[in-house]
């Protein structure tokens, strides 16, 4: 079928090519057209399937393929209309020619009359050769009008046809809009019984497994995948994100390997097996990793960002600096890129850079309880900056009450600095009343914060 098709292009398609170049006329016959449109179709040069249907009307006007032709080039084209018009004129003369009803159920699916276009697909019975070509089509409208169990059950029925992996996750998309879990896995491991080699079943099971914390059973059905195709990548890698989750790091990087050695190097694989060697302590090895994906992937952030963690914890300040810029550059918005950002510049006494990053985090809007406790301590770290006190007051009033117990602590330190010592003791008397767990914790990072003997005795003054 390869030699024909290719036989087919060598010939046909160099011929056409040719007469336009030239502008001659050559004889093609209308199935030889067909084959020549179809080509330009899939392969996607409408301009030149266009040219093709002009030139094969003229002699064929009267061939009902080469209109449905037509008609796909018109749509491809958003040309509707157009397209309509021809279709109807079809149809009034062929009105059960299943081409016909799948190019009316196409031109009103782009109407976004989803609900026609499935009755019209419906026309199409059984035993055409078209059946499973439309039933597809209804399924793919059902999933227009957000109608996951119809189009489940059709997307089954084309499934039990001939598997396609497309359909399959199609099916899986339908039971997860669903939210029907036990059933997503009842259905793959029934549909495993009847194909127990299906290495992409047994992957998407594995991601299901793995999305309810089945972690060992997941393991086991990647591991099936892996059984069925020993150079599926993709179950590597999932193994080894599971073998990361249950801390059995060496297994990790030794799955993260094979993928690598199946397939050319991955930025994420790199990535991965230098987090695993860090998580190991062996910091220098995580190190090459971290030099490798940048080398496979110059803007990943996430790489830069463990270089500069690298550097800090060597205190090698000004190349940690660096690198970490470049994280920056490429993502800006990463609140602990900044955190570590602050914390070089804290070593180099670069205060100026410390406030730019303070602003940044405090721009960013997204705060929780550790990012505010960071920025408190960093403000009594650095030299005294009114403004940057009152900034964080403000970033904390925008913090939901229902998390505000814990804060108080953070008020009774911020309003201290500021000087408001009667605001200060109120917070820290709601921080003690609803957190009194808390003082010694927070005591510890605020050595300003009094003692709770002394406290007492100022709460019941």
């Amino acid at each position: 079928m390869k030699e024909e098709f290719e036989d087919f292009d060598n010939h046909s398609i160099s011929k056409f090519e040719s007469m336009l170049k030239t502008n001659s006329f050559l004889f093609f016959d209308s199935n030889e057209y067909e084959e020549i449109i179809v080509y330009y179709i899939e392969t996607g040069n409408i301009f030149l399937a266009k040219k093709a249907i002009s030139l094969a009307l003229k002699q064929y006007q009267d061939s009902t393929i080469l209109s449905l032709l037509h008609i796909e080039v018109l749509l491809l084209n958003n040309e509707i209309k157009k397209a309509e018009k021809i279709a109807f004129k079809i149809y009034e003369i062929d009105p059960l020619n299943p081409d016909v009803l799948i190019q009316k159920a196409k031109i009103c699916s782009k109407q976004k009359n989803h609900v026609k276009a499935i009755k019209l697909l419906k026309e199409i019975k059984k035993g055409s050769e078209t059946y499973y070509d439309a039933l597809s089509l209804i399924g793919k409208e059902y999933l227009f009008i957000d109608d996951f169990q119809n189009a489940k059950k059709v997307f089954m029925e084309c499934l039990n046809n001939d598997f396609d992996y497309s359909i399959l996750n199609n099916i899986l998309y339908c039971f997860d809009s669903i939210g029907d879990s036990k059933s997503t896995i009842m259905y793959l491991n029934d549909f495993l019984e009847a194909n127990p080699y299906c290495e992409i079943a047994w992957h998407q099971l594995g991601k299901q497994y793995v999305k309810d914390k089945m972690y060992e059973e997941a393991l086991s059905a990647f591991d099936f995948a892996i059984i069925s195709d020993d150079s599926f990548v993709g179950a590597y890698i999932e193994m080894a994100k599971i073998l990361e989750k249950l801390n059995r790091t060496n297994e990790a990087i030794e799955k993260y390997k094979i993928s690598i050695g199946l397939n050319q190097p991955t930025a994420f694989a790199l990535f991965r097996i230098g987090r695993c060697h860090f998580k190991l302590g062996n910091y220098d090895l995580a190190h090459s990793y971290f030099i490798k994906t940048i080398e496979e992937d110059p803007i990943h952030d996430k790489a830069w960002m463990s270089i500069a963690v690298y550097q800090f914890n060597r205190k090698e300040f000004e190349k940690s600096k660096n690198n970490l810029l470049k994280a920056l550059e490429i993502n800006s918005d990463k609140i602990n890129y900044w955190e570590l950002y602050i914390k070089i510049n804290i070593k180099l006494k670069l205060y100026e850079d410390v406030e730019l990053a303070i602003k940044e985090i405090l721009s960013l809007g997204k705060l929780d309880l550790n990012t505010l406790t960071f920025l408190t301590q960093t403000l009594i770290q650095i030299p005294y900056n009114e403004n940057l006190f009152k900034g964080l007051l403000k970033s904390i009033n925008f913090f939901p009450k229902s998390a505000k117990n814990e804060i108080n602590y953070l008020l009774y330190v911020i309003y201290f600095k500021l000087f408001d010592k009667k605001n200060a003791i109120s917070h820290l008397k709601k921080a003690y009343f609803y957190n009194p767990g808390k003082y010694d914790y927070f005591k510890e990072l605020f050595p300003l914060i009094p003692k709770l003997h002394v406290f007492k005795n100022m709460h019941t003054l």
